[in-house]
């Protein structure tokens, strides 16, 4: 499976938080490697530098289409399996 990654962006409430503006979303596209996502991320990130409101993000479409796979998604708890 590829590693698939998404960036998007749009207004946000807090610039501490995620909680978008669904109205001001801006979908700049799917990448196949993080270098490629962080480098779209972080042309975007730099021209709306001078908007706190504006926030842009990568996504690792990836981990949510395979959730069993290795590694950590930091901020976010897996819901594990019950024993037995």
């Amino acid at each position: 499976m590829s590693k698939l990654h998404l960036v998007f962006g749009g207004r946000v409430k807090d610039p501490r938080a995620l909680d978008f503006d669904l109205g001001t979303i801006d979908l700049v596209g799917v990448y196949d490697s993080y270098s490629a996502a962080e480098d779209a991320w972080r042309g975007k990130a730099q021209a709306s530098v001078d908007d706190a409101e504006m926030k842009y993000v990568i996504v690792h479409l990836h981990r949510l289409l395979e959730p069993n796979l290795e590694g950590d998604i930091p901020g976010i708890a897996r819901p594990r399996e019950p024993a037995g």
